[in-house]
């Protein structure tokens, strides 16, 4: 692996290049109706694609510029799974389309995005390293310390204006400059940090977002950055672009950037801490704190939390759509939500404070639930189908003649006639089957239709129809109806909530100010003086004039665009008198007619000013805003004749049958996805398994003829039922369930509650999922084995964040422990602080715990309390080793003991230690049994006693395992101020004599009583005190200062003046103090045979061996000082 950091971005830049060709590759093949099981292997060696220059496949495989090749050897090439059929090839095309859809850089954050992100700690090391003068890089410190890391890198570099605007090109070019190469080796020097082909960038991009925000070292309040609060009262109402353009003045009025990189600046940090105001496409009437917008905030986080970065390159439809695919956990999901409701409920009026109580968190999420609902049932209605009386005619026809040839029904072949006794008439013109029926009526005494057109059956047509069975005047007349009755009820609530994703102060005005409403209608004259002006545009939109404190302000109510518009330049049109000549306005030979508009007279007090009842903001669906929808609804004048004519159609029997084009077109705005549908996968990587379209305001629904696919869709889990609003296809727009706060997390949640208010539930939630990889579904630990034969070792364990225990997974590298990315199988970041180790795997096999004799848990003395092995069957084992019922209130463990036996318990009090260790009490027959166990890894368990320790004296005290060696495992007393080692008494080299050897030097070095050697059980302890720090084999080259040297001049010398002559002089067996600044000997052992003697001197051949020893120890000691 090359740890060129440019390259290999340039090189993930061509990666997703690639993921994206083939992607869209794939689509095509997806979508042909023709495509087959049989034909599928065909068209993947057939179908060709372009390979990116930069791309990992173009250098392995030694392609030139413009060479193709095979989807199917492309597939091959990445290491995938050709696909054998449709199925298999839907399932790699959204595996193929989430790469696609991922950027190279991420959320741009770099090490801040990292599943385990620098510590505070180190976080303030990177500021203070660009703020001193111990790098000698040139312009560091900088000069301007508000300009920050991204001011320092754009000083002198290529980065153009036009780049700017540009963030992704920005900071391509930013990265691969020598002064950031440098920057980003001095920090990864700094911190410690394990160097990949990506680290130095990771590095350098933490240290931008730390320069614009240094604010977030210091626990932020929800919803700021960089000292700025997003969910400010100014933005409520407003769109995205407001909100950046916002953060940009305020980090320039910081000095942090300039006036040509504030849009840089802004969306670097949005794109971590709010990505949602990042979202492409986002329509108009998604302001913040509307219920769309809450819905874009969830469903952003979502994604996010998944895949840094992601949402950046989606559109607003597809981020709704794929967060549905995402598998978000139970815990993740409440904390999302409960953020959103929460800023939502505050944009509205529904909450005050920063912490919102359990009922008033109840109460916004009922608010939100009745207004999510009333909102879908809104667009569900206005989206009605208007029937069409020619589409009920032919299925008429087709019911009654279904092996006729449709094409028959509209053949102009059938005549009206009249026949009486010697005499016979026909009626002018030739109509259809179809022109009939449509037309409907009733035949006069002696009328027929007779046809000489041989396909016509006449005679039967003229039974059903004087029967009455072909009539659809009356169902299309009730169809009718009831669609425009539900689309006008639909265009009513739609308005309404349109107002309520305005600014609160325009909602005020239009909650209590006077109100006057006109509606415009635009006509052609004709070109004689006698003929009347002919409709030209029917007028769609609704102007509201409201005056409130004496203050006139003007809004356009308009559905199709989704918009409510202050439009004030119209205050001088409508002012009293409103008189034609002041209402009417003429341009060339169109002339537009206002009028005021007042349908509901009886209810004059509705528009009348009134005086505020509180400060509170005016809600969604309330009276006033009910009234308005309904005026605007009245003002569409639904029910107007021409419009039940245009839905009528048209036939042979209408004379003069031109329709008037400005009905028509009105007649078809009505329909809402009329221009809003949209197919994502159109010039877009998409998954091309469903067409998404979007209504008036922002739902995105399943598109048109595609919802009977659903079913199959939900079936292969591209969206969950839970994400769709079973009534109108919404997605995304589900009513949100009652709270339970830390529900499904279990006790791991509520230790690290302090955590998650910090922002670490992310944190948690990405450790406990790395974990769960590396574990396996059936605890198989394939992924951490895999990690130990690239790395040599691997394991799970748990270490501190922010003075809590956390799990995840580390790799071993030059004696220290490093946080394990589970997708790349790379360590990454500083050395963990105090990782525990709790499985082991070594060279790609796991390693067993070692359990003392008195702790281990006997299946065979415990046999009474054992329950048969199908009690488990079926289920899973969580990661805190416990299988839990499915209705979730008994939970069992499984436990194979050191004599291979297997056995499965009844547990409770499942409980989680500081440590981070899961202790639980086994039960049998509903009784609590004296067995308190300890979770050790996979299947196994031990023993401990009544009140938390071994049964056993030395075992009372032992904690949690900090250390092993060959002959012997160290463990924490559990006050966490002595250390037990336990020594491996079935080795053949054990000497019990050497175990009270080792106790007597460590007393004669520390003093009487620090150690104390003993057996128990079979097994042998020291129990000694607990020194304070690390050990000097962990420690990195140049890293501790000169004068320590002295520390171990003074343990060595110390030693021998008490007759000690160390027999294993190593960097292993001292341990450095910084805090007590001091070296101290750890396992003590002589080099004599006999037991030492103070003042009696080796002899010559010892001394010699042992000054060559001591001279290597100081050799290896050297490397670790810093230069002079």
């Amino acid at each position: 692996m090359t740890l060129d950091n440019p390259a290999a971005l340039k090189r993930a830049f061509g990666d997703s290049c690639d993921w994206k060709t083939l992607a869209n590759q794939l689509l095509p093949i997806i979508n042909d109706p023709r495509s087959s099981d049989a034909a599928l292997a065909n068209r993947l060696k057939n179908t060709t694609m372009n390979v990116c220059e930069d791309s990992s496949y173009s250098h392995e495989h030694a392609l030139n510029s413009g060479d193709t090749v095979s989807l199917e050897a492309f597939i091959q090439g990445k290491g995938l799974n050709v696909p054998r059929t449709l199925a298999e090839l839907g399932s790699l095309n959204q595996r193929v389309t989430r790469q696609a859809q991922v950027h190279p850089l991420g959320n741009f954050s770099g090490a801040l995005s990292w599943p385990l992100p620098p510590s505070n700690r180190h976080q303030r090391s990177i500021v203070t390293l660009l703020q001193g003068t111990t790098t000698q890089l040139p312009g560091l410190p900088f000069a301007d310390e508000r300009k920050g890391t991204l001011g320092y890198l754009l000083s002198g570099s290529a980065v153009s204006n036009a780049d700017l605007q540009r963030p992704t090109v920005a900071i391509e070019k930013l990265l691969g400059s020598p002064k950031a190469l440098a920057l980003g080796q001095a920090i990864q020097t700094q911190l410690g940090g394990y160097a990949t082909d990506s680290s130095r960038n990771d590095y350098v991009l933490a240290a931008i977002h730390l320069g614009l925000d240094p604010e977030s070292l210091e626990d932020p309040a929800q919803n700021t950055v960089a000292g700025f609060d997003l969910a400010r009262q100014a933005h409520w109402g407003e769109g995205p672009q407001a909100v950046i353009d916002s953060l940009g003045r305020h980090l320039l009025e910081k000095g942090r950037v300039t006036a040509h990189t504030a849009n840089l600046g802004a969306r670097l940090l949005l794109a971590k801490t709010a990505p949602q105001f990042l979202v492409k496409d986002i329509p108009r009437s998604v302001t913040y704190g509307s219920l769309t917008w809450a819905q874009l905030a969830i469903a952003t986080a979502r994604i996010e939390a998944d895949s840094p970065g992601r949402s950046l390159n989606l559109n607003y439809a597809q981020v709704l759509a794929y967060a549905e695919q995402v598998n978000t956990t139970p815990s993740a999901l409440h904390d999302i939500r409960q953020k959103a409701l929460a800023d939502w409920g505050r944009a509205n009026g529904l909450l005050t404070g920063t912490t919102p109580t359990q009922p008033e968190q109840d109460a916004v999420r009922v608010e939100f639930n009745r207004q999510i609902e009333a909102l879908t049932t809104a667009s569900s209605q206005a989206q009605t189908p208007i029937p069409s009386r020619r589409e009920m005619a032919l299925d008429a026809l087709k019911a009654a003649f279904p092996d006729l040839d449709p094409k028959v029904f509209e053949a102009p072949s059938l005549a009206r006639v009249f026949r009486v006794p010697g005499r016979t008439g026909q009626f002018p013109g030739m109509r259809s089957m179809l022109d009939i029926v449509m037309h409907g009526g009733k035949l006069g005494t002696h009328e027929h239709w007779e046809s000489a057109d041989k396909r016509i059956p006449a005679i039967r047509f003229c039974q059903l129809f004087e029967s009455g069975t072909l009539d659809v005047a009356d169902a299309f007349k009730g169809a009718y109806d009831g669609a425009i009755t539900s689309i006008e009820k639909g265009q009513q609530g739609l308005a309404d909530y349109l107002i309520s994703t305005l600014p609160p102060q325009d909602r005020k005005n239009l909650e209590y100010g006077q109100l006057e409403f006109f509606h415009t209608n635009d006509y052609t004259m004709a070109m004689d003086l006698f003929s009347k002006p002919t409709l030209r545009t029917r007028g769609h939109t609704l102007r509201v004039k409201t005056t409130l404190d004496g203050e006139v302000n003007i809004y356009e109510i308009d559905t199709r665009r989704a918009t409510v518009e202050k439009q004030n330049y119209w205050k001088t049109r409508y002012t009293p008198p409103y008189t034609e000549k002041n209402l009417h306005h003429t341009e060339a030979n169109v002339i537009s007619k206002t009028r005021l508009f007042d349908p509901f007279k009886d209810e004059a007090d509705q528009a009348r000013e009134r005086s505020p009842s509180s400060a509170d903001t005016p809600k969604f669906g309330s009276t006033r805003s009910d009234y308005i929808g309904r005026v605007f609804a009245k003002s569409l004048d639904l029910h107007n004749e021409d419009l039940m004519q245009q839905a009528r159609g048209v036939t042979s029997f209408d004379k003069n049958a031109a329709t008037n084009t400005a009905i028509g077109e009105f007649f078809l705005n009505l329909i809402p996805l009329r221009s809003a549908i949209v197919n994502f996968s159109n010039g877009n990587v998409a998954d091309g398994l469903l067409d998404l379209g979007m209504d008036f305001i922002g739902l995105v629904t399943l598109g048109a003829g595609k919802v009977a696919q659903a079913g199959k869709a939900f079936s292969k889990g591209l969206f969950s039922l839970s994400g769709v609003a079973k009534a109108a296809r919404f997605v995304g727009a589900a009513t949100i369930e009652a709270f339970n706060p830390l529900g499904g997390v279990g006790d791991l949640a509520a230790g690290v509650a302090g955590l998650i208010k910090k922002g670490g539930s992310r944190l948690i939630a990405k450790s406990l999922e790395g974990v769960n990889k590396l574990r396996g579904a059936s605890a198989s630990y394939d992924l951490l084995k895999a990690a130990s034969q690239q790395h040599g070792a691997a394991a799970l364990g748990t270490f501190k964040v922010a003075g809590e225990t956390v799990e995840c997974g580390a790799a071993l590298h030059k004696g220290q422990w490093y946080a394990l990315d589970v997708n790349s199988q790379r360590p990454y970041g500083s050395p963990l602080d105090a990782f525990a180790a709790n499985t082991h795997a070594i060279n790609g096999a796991i390693q067993a715990k070692v359990i003392p004799q008195g702790a281990q848990l006997n299946n065979v003395l415990h046999s009474a309390f054992q329950l048969p092995e199908s009690t488990i069957s079926g289920l899973s084992r969580n990661s805190q080793g416990v299988y839990v019922a499915a209705n979730g209130h008994q939970s069992y463990i499984r436990h194979t003991d050191h004599l291979g036996q297997s056995a499965v318990y009844e547990v409770r009090q499942v409980t989680r230690t500081e440590e981070g260790v899961v202790q639980a009490r086994i039960y049998h027959n509903n009784r609590q049994t004296e067995l308190l166990v300890q979770h050790v890894q996979g299947d196994q368990w031990q023993r401990l006693g009544a009140k938390g320790g071994y049964p056993f004296p030395v075992n009372n005290d032992c904690g949690r395992e900090i250390g092993s060696g060959a002959e012997a495992v160290l463990y924490e007393s559990r006050d966490g101020n002595s250390v037990y080692k336990c020594y491996d008494t079935e080795v053949e080299s054990f000497d019990i004599n050497a175990v009270r050897d080792q106790a007597d030097y460590l007393n004669a070095y520390y003093g009487e009583g620090f150690a104390q050697a003993f057996t128990d059980m079979g097994d042998a302890y020291i129990k000694m005190k607990k020194l304070d720090g690390v050990s000097l084999k962990d420690l990195q080259h140049n890293s501790l200062p000169v004068e320590v040297r002295a520390l171990l001049d003074d343990a060595i010398k110390s030693m021998e003046d008490k007759g000690i002559f160390q027999g294993d002089l190593h960097l292993g067996n001292f341990l450095y103090s910084a805090k007590d600044n001091k070296i101290y000997p750890v396992d003590i052992s002589s080099r004599s045979s006999t037991r030492f003697t103070e003042g009696v001197p080796l002899p010559d051949d010892v001394r010699s061996e042992y000054d060559l020893e001591k001279g290597d120890l100081y050799y290896d000691f050297d490397k670790l000082l810093m230069a002079a």
